[in-house]
Protein backbone atom coordinates (compact mmCIF):
# COMPACT_ATOMS: atom_id res chain seq x y z
CA UNK A 1 0.00 0.00 0.00
CA UNK A 2 1.64 3.60 -1.24
CA UNK A 3 0.52 6.44 0.97
CA UNK A 4 -0.75 10.05 0.10
CA UNK A 5 1.24 12.96 0.16
CA UNK A 6 -0.54 14.16 3.76
CA UNK A 7 -0.31 10.60 5.22
CA UNK A 8 4.05 10.19 4.03
CA UNK A 9 4.49 14.46 5.40
CA UNK A 10 2.77 12.64 9.11
CA UNK A 11 4.80 9.75 8.66
CA UNK A 12 8.54 11.51 7.91
CA UNK A 13 7.14 13.87 11.41
CA UNK A 14 6.58 10.56 13.25
CA UNK A 15 10.08 9.26 12.41
CA UNK A 16 11.80 12.39 12.47
CA UNK A 17 10.40 13.63 15.96
CA UNK A 18 10.34 9.72 16.84
CA UNK A 19 6.90 10.54 18.06
CA UNK A 20 5.88 6.42 17.76
CA UNK A 21 7.91 3.20 18.17
CA UNK A 22 6.83 -0.09 16.01
CA UNK A 23 4.56 -2.41 18.36
CA UNK A 24 3.33 0.61 20.61
CA UNK A 25 0.22 0.76 22.21
CA UNK A 26 -1.55 4.33 21.34
CA UNK A 27 -4.65 6.04 22.30
CA UNK A 28 -5.60 8.10 19.75
CA UNK A 29 -8.31 10.77 20.64
CA UNK A 30 -11.07 11.31 18.19
CA UNK A 31 -14.10 13.93 18.87
CA UNK A 32 -15.26 13.12 15.13
CA UNK A 33 -14.35 16.30 14.23
CA UNK A 34 -12.14 16.68 10.76
CA UNK A 35 -8.67 16.76 12.24
CA UNK A 36 -9.27 13.67 14.74
CA UNK A 37 -11.19 12.03 11.60
CA UNK A 38 -8.03 12.61 9.38
CA UNK A 39 -6.04 11.67 12.60
CA UNK A 40 -6.92 8.15 12.84
CA UNK A 41 -7.10 7.19 9.19
CA UNK A 42 -3.55 8.61 8.40
CA UNK A 43 -2.24 6.58 11.78
CA UNK A 44 -4.42 3.59 10.28
CA UNK A 45 -2.77 3.82 7.03
CA UNK A 46 0.92 3.96 8.25
CA UNK A 47 0.19 1.34 10.22
CA UNK A 48 -0.31 -0.79 7.69
CA UNK A 49 1.45 0.42 5.21
CA UNK A 50 4.81 0.52 6.89
CA UNK A 51 3.99 -2.47 8.88
CA UNK A 52 4.44 -0.53 12.44
CA UNK A 53 2.32 -2.95 14.37
CA UNK A 54 0.87 -0.40 16.33
CA UNK A 55 -1.90 -1.39 18.84
CA UNK A 56 -4.43 1.78 17.96
CA UNK A 57 -7.43 2.43 20.28
CA UNK A 58 -9.66 5.38 19.14
CA UNK A 59 -11.01 6.99 22.75
CA UNK A 60 -13.85 9.25 22.84
CA UNK A 61 -15.13 11.92 26.01
CA UNK A 62 -18.24 12.61 25.84
CA UNK A 63 -18.85 15.80 27.01
CA UNK A 64 -22.91 16.04 27.83
CA UNK A 65 -22.83 19.31 26.33
CA UNK A 66 -25.09 19.60 23.13
CA UNK A 67 -27.61 17.02 24.12
CA UNK A 68 -28.57 14.70 21.24
CA UNK A 69 -25.64 15.95 18.92
CA UNK A 70 -23.01 15.08 21.74
CA UNK A 71 -24.69 11.25 21.47
CA UNK A 72 -24.68 11.48 17.85
CA UNK A 73 -20.49 12.19 17.78
CA UNK A 74 -20.10 9.08 20.30
CA UNK A 75 -22.23 6.80 17.84
CA UNK A 76 -20.19 8.00 14.59
CA UNK A 77 -16.97 7.39 16.71
CA UNK A 78 -17.81 4.05 17.11
CA UNK A 79 -19.35 3.34 13.66
CA UNK A 80 -15.42 4.58 12.70
CA UNK A 81 -13.85 2.08 14.80
CA UNK A 82 -16.18 -0.27 13.52
CA UNK A 83 -15.04 0.05 10.02
CA UNK A 84 -11.28 0.44 11.06
CA UNK A 85 -11.47 -3.10 13.35
CA UNK A 86 -10.05 -0.96 16.23
CA UNK A 87 -11.06 -1.12 19.47
CA UNK A 88 -13.55 1.94 20.88
CA UNK A 89 -13.52 3.71 24.54
CA UNK A 90 -16.15 5.48 25.51
CA UNK A 91 -16.56 7.54 28.81
CA UNK A 92 -19.64 10.09 29.39
CA UNK A 93 -18.93 12.77 31.79
CA UNK A 94 -21.00 15.81 32.87
CA UNK A 95 -18.76 18.72 31.88
CA UNK A 96 -21.43 21.29 32.67
CA UNK A 97 -22.10 20.44 35.86
CA UNK A 98 -18.53 19.62 37.20
CA UNK A 99 -17.91 23.21 36.30
CA UNK A 100 -20.65 24.55 38.25
CA UNK A 101 -19.51 22.15 40.96
CA UNK A 102 -15.79 23.51 40.72
CA UNK A 103 -16.43 27.17 39.79
CA UNK A 104 -14.10 26.45 36.85
CA UNK A 105 -14.74 27.25 33.10
CA UNK A 106 -16.39 25.01 30.96
CA UNK A 107 -13.23 25.18 28.45
CA UNK A 108 -10.91 24.50 31.53
CA UNK A 109 -13.32 21.72 32.92
CA UNK A 110 -13.69 19.80 29.85
CA UNK A 111 -9.49 20.15 29.10
CA UNK A 112 -9.15 18.49 32.41
CA UNK A 113 -11.40 15.99 31.87
CA UNK A 114 -10.46 14.94 28.85
CA UNK A 115 -6.83 14.64 29.80
CA UNK A 116 -7.49 12.65 32.82
CA UNK A 117 -9.88 10.08 30.32
CA UNK A 118 -6.72 9.70 28.36
CA UNK A 119 -4.67 8.44 31.76
CA UNK A 120 -7.12 6.42 32.59
CA UNK A 121 -7.56 5.03 29.12
CA UNK A 122 -3.49 5.12 28.36
CA UNK A 123 -2.72 2.78 32.10
CA UNK A 124 -5.45 0.94 31.56
CA UNK A 125 -4.70 -0.75 28.02
CA UNK A 126 -0.59 -0.04 28.81
CA UNK A 127 0.20 2.57 26.26
CA UNK A 128 2.99 4.65 26.01
CA UNK A 129 1.50 7.30 24.34
CA UNK A 130 -1.88 9.78 23.91
CA UNK A 131 -2.49 10.95 20.10
CA UNK A 132 -4.22 14.24 19.64
CA UNK A 133 -5.50 16.16 16.27
CA UNK A 134 -3.70 19.74 17.38
CA UNK A 135 -2.84 21.67 14.22
CA UNK A 136 -0.78 24.22 12.86
CA UNK A 137 -3.65 26.46 13.18
CA UNK A 138 -4.70 24.92 16.59
CA UNK A 139 -0.73 26.25 17.35
CA UNK A 140 -1.18 30.07 16.19
CA UNK A 141 -4.84 30.20 18.12
CA UNK A 142 -2.85 28.84 20.76
CA UNK A 143 -0.27 31.64 20.88
CA UNK A 144 -2.91 34.45 20.21
CA UNK A 145 -4.57 33.38 22.91
CA UNK A 146 -2.05 33.25 25.50
CA UNK A 147 -0.80 36.73 24.15
CA UNK A 148 -4.63 38.17 24.66
CA UNK A 149 -4.47 36.33 28.33
CA UNK A 150 -1.14 36.94 29.51
CA UNK A 151 2.55 35.06 28.72
CA UNK A 152 6.34 34.74 28.76
CA UNK A 153 8.63 33.15 26.26
CA UNK A 154 7.61 29.63 27.37
CA UNK A 155 4.08 30.26 26.34
CA UNK A 156 4.75 31.76 22.75
CA UNK A 157 6.45 28.33 22.65
CA UNK A 158 2.99 27.72 21.48
CA UNK A 159 1.74 23.38 21.67
CA UNK A 160 4.73 20.97 22.16
CA UNK A 161 4.72 18.44 19.40
CA UNK A 162 5.27 15.82 22.37
CA UNK A 163 5.57 16.21 26.40
CA UNK A 164 5.01 13.59 29.14
CA UNK A 165 1.15 13.40 29.60
CA UNK A 166 1.66 14.59 33.34
CA UNK A 167 4.35 15.67 34.88
CA UNK A 168 7.39 12.66 35.23
CA UNK A 169 4.67 10.17 33.13
CA UNK A 170 6.36 7.95 30.97
CA UNK A 171 3.28 8.20 28.63
CA UNK A 172 3.89 10.67 26.21
CA UNK A 173 1.13 12.98 24.46
CA UNK A 174 1.89 13.03 21.08
CA UNK A 175 0.63 15.97 17.78
CA UNK A 176 1.59 14.25 15.11
CA UNK A 177 -0.58 17.02 13.08
CA UNK A 178 1.03 20.17 14.14
CA UNK A 179 3.02 20.79 11.10
CA UNK A 180 -0.47 20.61 8.77
CA UNK A 181 -2.41 23.52 8.08
CA UNK A 182 -6.33 22.70 8.67
CA UNK A 183 -6.92 23.45 4.82
CA UNK A 184 -5.05 20.29 4.13
CA UNK A 185 -6.86 18.24 6.61
CA UNK A 186 -10.00 19.57 4.93
CA UNK A 187 -8.66 18.46 1.08
CA UNK A 188 -7.25 15.04 2.59
CA UNK A 189 -10.57 13.89 3.71
CA UNK A 190 -12.48 15.38 0.61
CA UNK A 191 -10.07 13.33 -1.89
CA UNK A 192 -10.84 10.38 0.62
CA UNK A 193 -14.61 10.76 0.78
CA UNK A 194 -14.30 10.86 4.42
CA UNK A 195 -17.42 12.16 6.72
CA UNK A 196 -16.91 13.60 9.73
CA UNK A 197 -18.72 15.89 12.81
CA UNK A 198 -18.91 19.38 12.82
CA UNK A 199 -19.41 20.96 16.39
CA UNK A 200 -21.94 24.08 16.04
CA UNK A 201 -20.18 25.46 19.39
CA UNK A 202 -16.78 26.15 17.34
CA UNK A 203 -18.81 29.12 15.72
CA UNK A 204 -19.90 30.96 18.74
CA UNK A 205 -18.36 33.76 19.46
CA UNK A 206 -18.92 33.27 23.31
CA UNK A 207 -15.77 31.81 23.58
CA UNK A 208 -12.13 33.50 23.39
CA UNK A 209 -10.56 30.69 21.15
CA UNK A 210 -13.71 31.08 18.81
CA UNK A 211 -13.08 34.88 18.60
CA UNK A 212 -9.27 34.38 17.37
CA UNK A 213 -9.88 31.78 14.90
CA UNK A 214 -13.05 33.44 13.39
CA UNK A 215 -12.35 37.55 13.87
CA UNK A 216 -9.08 38.43 14.58
CA UNK A 217 -6.93 35.96 12.50
CA UNK A 218 -8.84 36.58 9.24
CA UNK A 219 -8.21 40.58 10.33
CA UNK A 220 -5.05 40.58 10.77
CA UNK A 221 -4.38 38.34 7.53
CA UNK A 222 -6.30 40.97 5.72
CA UNK A 223 -5.28 44.13 6.88
CA UNK A 224 -1.82 43.06 7.93
CA UNK A 225 0.47 40.41 6.90
CA UNK A 226 -1.32 37.31 4.71
CA UNK A 227 1.43 35.65 6.32
CA UNK A 228 0.51 36.16 10.03
CA UNK A 229 -0.36 32.30 10.51
CA UNK A 230 3.41 31.47 9.23
CA UNK A 231 5.43 34.04 11.29
CA UNK A 232 3.32 32.91 14.82
CA UNK A 233 4.64 29.29 14.08
CA UNK A 234 8.14 30.32 13.13
CA UNK A 235 8.31 32.82 16.25
CA UNK A 236 7.14 30.01 17.98
CA UNK A 237 9.79 27.51 16.57
CA UNK A 238 12.75 30.16 17.71
CA UNK A 239 11.61 30.84 21.41
CA UNK A 240 11.92 27.42 21.76
CA UNK A 241 15.19 27.08 21.03
CA UNK A 242 15.50 29.97 23.33
CA UNK A 243 13.35 28.45 25.97
CA UNK A 244 15.10 24.35 25.96
CA UNK A 245 18.53 26.13 26.24
CA UNK A 246 17.07 28.45 29.51
CA UNK A 247 15.29 25.67 30.94
CA UNK A 248 18.65 23.50 30.66
CA UNK A 249 20.84 26.57 32.40
CA UNK A 250 17.81 26.51 35.20
CA UNK A 251 18.21 22.94 36.08
CA UNK A 252 22.24 23.56 36.91
CA UNK A 253 21.18 26.47 38.88
CA UNK A 254 18.68 24.04 41.33
CA UNK A 255 21.30 21.33 41.51
CA UNK A 256 23.91 23.65 43.08
CA UNK A 257 20.97 25.40 45.15
CA UNK A 258 18.51 22.89 46.03
CA UNK A 259 19.05 21.77 49.53
CA UNK A 260 16.13 19.62 49.96
CA UNK A 261 13.59 17.61 47.93
CA UNK A 262 10.37 15.76 49.35
CA UNK A 263 7.27 14.31 47.13
CA UNK A 264 4.96 17.80 48.80
CA UNK A 265 8.04 20.34 48.98
CA UNK A 266 11.30 21.64 47.91
CA UNK A 267 13.96 24.15 49.76
CA UNK A 268 16.12 25.98 47.79
CA UNK A 269 19.11 28.07 48.92
CA UNK A 270 18.45 31.50 48.09
CA UNK A 271 22.17 32.90 48.50
CA UNK A 272 23.05 30.82 45.73
CA UNK A 273 20.16 31.42 43.53
CA UNK A 274 20.40 35.10 43.42
CA UNK A 275 24.08 35.26 42.32
CA UNK A 276 22.14 34.42 38.68
CA UNK A 277 19.81 36.70 36.49
CA UNK A 278 16.31 37.38 37.08
CA UNK A 279 15.25 35.32 34.22
CA UNK A 280 17.34 32.13 34.96
CA UNK A 281 15.66 32.75 38.75
CA UNK A 282 12.19 32.75 37.12
CA UNK A 283 12.91 29.46 35.05
CA UNK A 284 14.24 27.84 38.17
CA UNK A 285 10.88 28.54 40.32
CA UNK A 286 9.36 27.64 37.13
CA UNK A 287 11.04 24.21 37.48
CA UNK A 288 10.47 23.88 40.84
CA UNK A 289 6.68 24.31 40.34
CA UNK A 290 6.85 21.11 37.63
CA UNK A 291 8.46 18.94 40.08
CA UNK A 292 5.75 19.62 42.65
CA UNK A 293 3.14 19.40 39.97
CA UNK A 294 1.52 22.72 40.68
CA UNK A 295 -0.58 23.46 37.57
CA UNK A 296 1.22 26.61 35.78
CA UNK A 297 -2.18 27.96 34.55
CA UNK A 298 -2.96 28.92 38.60
CA UNK A 299 0.64 30.86 39.03
CA UNK A 300 0.86 34.31 37.48
CA UNK A 301 3.40 36.63 36.37
CA UNK A 302 2.61 39.01 39.49
CA UNK A 303 3.31 35.32 41.85
CA UNK A 304 6.71 34.93 39.87
CA UNK A 305 7.75 39.05 40.94
CA UNK A 306 6.80 38.33 44.29
CA UNK A 307 9.05 35.15 44.96
CA UNK A 308 11.68 36.90 43.35
CA UNK A 309 11.45 40.34 45.41
CA UNK A 310 10.89 38.15 48.29
CA UNK A 311 14.73 35.99 48.24
CA UNK A 312 16.26 39.19 47.99
CA UNK A 313 15.32 40.86 51.10
CA UNK A 314 16.79 40.28 54.86
CA UNK A 315 15.31 40.28 57.99
CA UNK A 316 12.56 38.39 59.43
CA UNK A 317 11.39 35.02 58.02
CA UNK A 318 7.91 35.71 56.33
CA UNK A 319 4.86 33.21 54.89
CA UNK A 320 3.13 34.14 51.95
CA UNK A 321 0.52 31.78 50.24
CA UNK A 322 0.34 30.83 46.31
CA UNK A 323 -2.40 28.90 44.38
CA UNK A 324 -3.29 25.26 44.83
CA UNK A 325 -2.30 25.02 48.38
CA UNK A 326 0.67 25.79 48.25
CA UNK A 327 2.87 27.65 50.85
CA UNK A 328 6.22 29.61 50.83
CA UNK A 329 8.58 30.43 53.66
CA UNK A 330 11.25 32.84 53.51
CA UNK A 331 13.97 32.73 56.60
CA UNK A 332 17.57 32.36 56.78
CA UNK A 333 18.51 32.46 53.16
CA UNK A 334 16.53 29.14 52.42
CA UNK A 335 12.97 29.44 50.51
CA UNK A 336 10.75 26.62 51.09
CA UNK A 337 7.84 25.25 48.87
CA UNK A 338 5.11 23.20 50.42
CA UNK A 339 2.55 21.33 49.36
CA UNK A 340 -1.03 20.83 50.56
CA UNK A 341 0.09 22.74 54.15
CA UNK A 342 -2.39 22.49 57.15
CA UNK A 343 -1.66 25.21 59.38
CA UNK A 344 -1.52 24.10 63.32
CA UNK A 345 -5.04 24.24 63.91
CA UNK A 346 -5.65 25.90 67.25
CA UNK A 347 -2.26 24.25 68.18
CA UNK A 348 -2.98 23.33 72.35
CA UNK A 349 -1.60 25.54 74.40
CA UNK A 350 -3.15 23.73 77.65
CA UNK A 351 -0.56 21.20 79.15
CA UNK A 352 -1.87 17.47 79.19
CA UNK A 353 -0.06 14.96 82.04
CA UNK A 354 2.02 12.20 79.99
CA UNK A 355 0.87 9.25 80.68
CA UNK A 356 4.01 7.12 81.63
CA UNK A 357 4.49 4.41 80.92
CA UNK A 358 1.36 4.53 78.22
CA UNK A 359 -0.20 6.95 75.52
CA UNK A 360 -0.97 10.61 75.80
CA UNK A 361 -3.33 12.59 73.07
CA UNK A 362 -1.85 15.50 71.94
CA UNK A 363 -4.70 16.91 69.90
CA UNK A 364 -4.64 17.80 66.89
CA UNK A 365 -1.52 17.47 66.35
CA UNK A 366 -1.08 13.36 67.35
CA UNK A 367 0.12 11.59 69.66
CA UNK A 368 2.72 10.69 72.41
CA UNK A 369 4.30 7.31 73.67
CA UNK A 370 6.50 6.91 76.97
CA UNK A 371 7.87 3.29 77.80
CA UNK A 372 10.26 2.44 80.78
CA UNK A 373 13.42 0.50 79.95
CA UNK A 374 16.52 -0.73 82.09
CA UNK A 375 20.05 0.94 81.07
CA UNK A 376 21.26 -2.54 80.45
CA UNK A 377 19.02 -3.02 77.55
CA UNK A 378 20.42 0.83 76.15
CA UNK A 379 23.64 1.90 74.53
CA UNK A 380 23.96 5.92 74.60
CA UNK A 381 26.19 6.21 71.93
CA UNK A 382 24.10 3.77 69.37
CA UNK A 383 21.07 5.48 70.14
CA UNK A 384 22.66 8.84 69.29
CA UNK A 385 23.71 7.46 65.94
CA UNK A 386 20.58 6.46 65.20
CA UNK A 387 17.96 8.59 66.57
CA UNK A 388 14.74 9.42 64.99
CA UNK A 389 13.95 12.84 64.93
CA UNK A 390 10.57 12.56 66.82
CA UNK A 391 12.21 10.61 69.78
CA UNK A 392 13.65 11.69 73.14
CA UNK A 393 15.21 9.34 76.16
CA UNK A 394 14.96 10.81 79.50
CA UNK A 395 16.74 9.71 83.41
CA UNK A 396 12.92 8.53 84.69
CA UNK A 397 14.73 8.40 88.26
CA UNK A 398 15.61 12.50 87.49
CA UNK A 399 12.14 13.34 86.67
CA UNK A 400 9.70 14.95 89.03
CA UNK A 401 6.60 13.55 88.46
CA UNK A 402 3.74 14.86 86.48
CA UNK A 403 5.24 15.22 83.56
CA UNK A 404 3.11 17.48 81.00
CA UNK A 405 2.84 17.96 77.37
CA UNK A 406 2.26 21.54 75.56
CA UNK A 407 3.07 24.09 72.70
CA UNK A 408 5.78 26.78 73.41
CA UNK A 409 4.69 29.98 75.55
CA UNK A 410 6.44 33.37 75.24
CA UNK A 411 9.25 33.32 77.74
CA UNK A 412 10.30 29.76 77.88
CA UNK A 413 13.90 28.71 79.17
CA UNK A 414 15.33 25.78 78.69
CA UNK A 415 19.47 24.38 79.91
CA UNK A 416 20.15 22.77 77.13
CA UNK A 417 22.76 19.61 77.62
CA UNK A 418 26.63 20.79 77.36
CA UNK A 419 25.93 24.17 78.31
CA UNK A 420 25.11 26.53 81.64
CA UNK A 421 22.61 28.39 82.11
CA UNK A 422 19.38 29.22 81.03
CA UNK A 423 18.34 29.87 76.57
CA UNK A 424 15.43 31.20 75.34
CA UNK A 425 13.38 28.68 72.94
CA UNK A 426 12.83 31.61 70.74
CA UNK A 427 16.58 32.00 70.54
CA UNK A 428 16.92 28.11 70.64
CA UNK A 429 14.57 28.05 66.98
CA UNK A 430 16.68 30.77 65.45
CA UNK A 431 19.66 29.72 66.38
CA UNK A 432 18.29 25.87 64.76
CA UNK A 433 16.58 27.84 61.85
CA UNK A 434 13.45 26.27 62.62
CA UNK A 435 11.14 28.38 60.49
CA UNK A 436 8.43 30.23 62.20
CA UNK A 437 5.23 28.30 61.08
CA UNK A 438 7.05 25.32 62.38
CA UNK A 439 7.48 26.22 66.04
CA UNK A 440 3.70 25.52 66.69
CA UNK A 441 4.15 22.42 66.32
CA UNK A 442 6.86 21.22 68.34
CA UNK A 443 5.67 19.35 71.49
CA UNK A 444 7.57 21.16 74.26
CA UNK A 445 7.72 18.24 77.56
CA UNK A 446 7.42 20.20 81.07
CA UNK A 447 8.16 19.52 84.67
CA UNK A 448 7.36 21.88 87.58
CA UNK A 449 6.03 24.58 84.62
CA UNK A 450 10.02 24.51 83.21
CA UNK A 451 10.46 23.19 79.89
CA UNK A 452 13.14 20.13 79.84
CA UNK A 453 12.57 18.80 76.65
CA UNK A 454 12.09 20.15 73.07
CA UNK A 455 11.37 17.72 70.68
CA UNK A 456 13.84 17.32 67.58
CA UNK A 457 15.96 20.24 69.11
CA UNK A 458 17.21 19.13 72.94
CA UNK A 459 16.94 18.34 76.29
CA UNK A 460 17.19 19.96 79.78
CA UNK A 461 20.56 18.90 81.77
CA UNK A 462 18.21 18.32 84.54
CA UNK A 463 16.86 15.07 83.32
CA UNK A 464 19.38 13.93 80.56
CA UNK A 465 20.98 10.41 80.62
CA UNK A 466 24.15 9.59 82.47
CA UNK A 467 26.68 7.16 82.92
CA UNK A 468 24.84 6.87 86.63
CA UNK A 469 21.23 6.41 84.83
CA UNK A 470 19.32 3.10 85.76
CA UNK A 471 16.02 3.00 84.16
CA UNK A 472 15.10 5.19 81.17
CA UNK A 473 11.74 6.95 79.72
CA UNK A 474 11.90 6.69 75.63
CA UNK A 475 9.27 9.07 74.62
CA UNK A 476 8.08 8.97 71.05
CA UNK A 477 5.97 11.25 69.04
CA UNK A 478 3.66 10.17 66.43
CA UNK A 479 2.49 12.89 64.23
CA UNK A 480 -0.83 13.06 62.54
CA UNK A 481 -1.24 13.27 58.40
CA UNK A 482 -0.90 16.83 57.79
CA UNK A 483 1.01 17.81 60.59
CA UNK A 484 4.62 16.71 59.84
CA UNK A 485 7.81 18.88 60.28
CA UNK A 486 8.38 20.17 57.37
Amino acid sequence: MRLDKLSYKIFNTITKHRLIKPHDSIIVGVSGGPDSVALIKILHAINFAKNLKLSLFLAHLNHQLRGKSSEEDAQFVQKLSNELSLPFILKSVNIGEIAAQTKRSIEETARRERYNFFMESAQKNSASAVVTGHTADDNTETILHRIIRGTGTLGLGGIPLKRPLTTGSPIQLVRPLLFVWRKEIVEYLGEKHCKYRTDASNDELVYLRNKIRIELIPFLENQYNPKVKSLLIQLCQILNLQNEFLVTEAKKILQASTMEIKHDSYTIDTRCLTQYPKILQYFALREILNTLQIPLSEITYGHYTKILEEITRKGKGRHYQLPENLSLWHEHGMLRFQKDFLPARSAPTSETTIQIPGITPVHPLGHLVAEISDIQDFSLETYKQHKPRDQEVLDLYRIIMPLSVRMRKDGDTISPIGTRGHKKLKDLFIDKKIPVKERDAIPIIVMNNQPVCVFGICIDNKVKVTANTKKIVTLTFHRHDGNSIL
